[in-house]
């Protein structure tokens, strides 16, 4: 069974990588609001700061533009 941290971590991704991917504004807010709670449930879980995940998402955004 996957632990809730690996399952925290990979749905934080899939959700990070769909806001990549999204065509609206309003449905890549939406993935980047979810990958935020998935990203700070892991922080809560593992006592860690995992934002870098979401920074990465926005770096390669900004390099897209």
């Amino acid at each position: 069974m996957e632990s809730n941290e690996r399952y925290y971590r990979r749905r934080a991704i899939q959700e990070m990588t769909a806001a990549r991917l999204a065509v609206t504004e309003v449905a890549k807010q939406r993935r980047r609001d979810l990958a935020e709670g998935y990203v700070r449930r892991l922080a809560e879980l593992t006592g860690s700061d995992e934002r870098f995940l979401l920074d990465s998402v926005t770096a390669h955004q900004a390099q897209l533009a």
